[in-house]
């Protein structure tokens, strides 16, 4: 069976994802195009874009597929496998363009690829991903990113119980993707452009970035701005190329810096928890991984986008998992011992920054002053899980906006 070509499109509420999809329709060519949403939001897709062949498809439904909005989670991904799995094995179509709703992390979009049909057909053995692109709104990013809104607070959450932050959306949509679509570009002004260009390849080195007037760019400019996406190797963020030791080349005309802090010590619970309530002067975007004294054996994971920040826990570190259990692949365990420390283990703490007119000086002595003296180090392991420690609340997996200026609970 030939494979069609998938292409998914993301991107915020407003962003312009539904005219770039007319734009990519109307400039089709020849292809034999399908199109899927998941946004009933928009004003949708002009029928008058298909030509007098498809147009009977068009309005059978069979060339335009729209997703219910209701159908959520895995339901939704399900819902999207069966649709991608019926156009492919039907053989009419070239392309297939599947348009997110606007809160759609796209990540999930990939992920549905290895997910298998009905009959049990992996989805990737009929259709091909070749792009993950995601439209950003030039004029409105910033407002939206430096916002610490969440979803609620814009009344477009999908139920009570989405914690998302707008900001935290707009860095994930951004940072899996293999383009990005500077959108809106004539209300900002070329130094604002600039700006915005620069900070999405930090956050995104691998995307092929676009600049567009109303979404207009079409199929072949598509292809001809990127390569085809590797299933096999998704797109790296920024964060994880710092941390793996790449470079990433910024304008520093623009402004944009990056760096790495990182620490073998573990962190006083209390004291970076207060850290964590006060403002980082130029950090736009953080991401990396820590340690508490108090929770010795936990691994956490930092996320900090605008004005909101989000520390989760990620398992155990392998310093506390018996032997027997730990990875018997030669590459993981070398993997390992390039991290391992004869005392601490691998644990460690690795963040990384990506911001302007960072005091790069004064953000790592802030953070060294969050680090176990001495004299603590020095204590029983036993004695660290006396420190007060916020994370251990309920709580532990909300996000916390810093602009919200929220009491400590001690």
């Amino acid at each position: 069976m030939r494979e069609v070509s998938v292409i998914v499109l993301s991107g915020f509420v407003g962003a312009g994802k539904t005219t770039l999809l007319n734009q990519l329709v109307r400039g089709r060519g020849t292809r034999r195009m399908a199109v899927i949403t998941t946004d009933l939001s928009g004003p949708g897709l002009d029928a008058d874009l298909f030509g007098s062949d498809d147009a009977g498809q068009f309005l059978r439904g069979e060339a335009f597929i729209e997703l219910s909005a209701g159908c959520a989670g895995c339901s939704l991904r399900q819902h999207l496998v069966e649709a991608v799995s019926r156009l492919a094995r039907g053989g009419r179509y070239d392309t297939i363009v599947i348009e997110c709703s606007g809160l759609t992390d796209p990540l999930l979009i990939s992920n549905a690829f290895d997910t298998e049909d009905a009959e049990g057909r992996s989805l990737s053995s009929m259709a091909q991903l070749d792009h993950l692109v995601t439209v950003v709104d030039a004029r409105a990013f910033w407002s939206d990113y430096e916002s610490g809104d969440n979803l609620l607070d814009r009344g477009i959450g999908r139920g009570l119980d989405d914690e998302r932050t707008v900001a935290e959306l707009l860095a994930n949509q951004i940072e899996c993707s293999t383009v990005l679509v500077l959108n809106k570009i004539d209300l900002v002004t070329e130094t604002e452009r600039q700006r915005l260009e620069q900070f999405l390849r930090d956050l995104n080195p691998d995307a092929a970035v676009v600049s567009t007037l109303q979404g207009r760019l079409s199929l072949d400019q598509l292809e001809d701005c990127t390569s085809t996406f590797d299933e096999s190797m998704s797109p790296t963020p920024g964060w994880m190329s710092l941390l793996s030791g790449r470079l990433m080349v910024s304008n520093k005309a623009v402004g944009v810096q990056t760096f790495v802090y990182r620490a073998r010590r573990p962190f006083h619970p209390y004291r970076f928890w207060t850290l964590m309530q006060e403002d980082w002067p130029g950090v736009l975007r953080s991401k990396g991984y820590f340690w508490l004294a108090s929770q010795p054996k936990t691994r956490y994971m930092w996320s900090q986008a605008g004005g909101t920040c989000l520390y989760e826990r990620l398992g155990r570190w392998w310093v506390a998992i018996p032997d027997r259990h730990w990875p018997k692949e030669e590459v993981a365990l070398q993997v390992l011992r390039e991290v391992w420390d004869l005392v601490f283990g691998d644990r460690r703490i690795e963040l990384v920054f990506i911001g302007e007119a960072i005091d790069r000086a004064e953000l790592t002595r802030r953070l060294d002053s969050c680090l176990l003296t001495r004299d603590e180090l020095a204590l029983d392991e036993e004695l660290w899980r006396a420190f007060q420690d916020p994370f251990t609340k309920p709580s532990w997996g909300k996000r916390q906006a810093r602009s919200m200026r929220e009491e400590s609970p001690w």
